[in-house]
């Protein structure tokens, strides 16, 4: 990849690294706001997510579940 990247091998390493850091970076904001909404009881019953899901594709299709 870096031969064709015209870049060298370090460099190749560091985006690497950069990207997967960002992403876990990212991960973790959106678990901590995740739980920051089930603590506030923001949460869509299992049930109705479940009856959603099973109407996909049929003709009578529900409206996704709001929280």
């Amino acid at each position: 990849m870096a031969a064709r990247l015209e870049r060298s091998r370090g460099w190749v390493m560091r985006q690497a690294l950069t990207a997967w850091v960002d992403q876990e970076e990212e991960r973790h904001r959106m678990t901590l706001e995740a739980l920051h909404d089930v603590d506030a009881g923001r949460v869509i019953d299992h049930q109705a997510v479940q009856a959603w899901a099973a109407s996909l594709g049929t003709d009578n299709s529900l409206p996704p579940p709001a929280a």
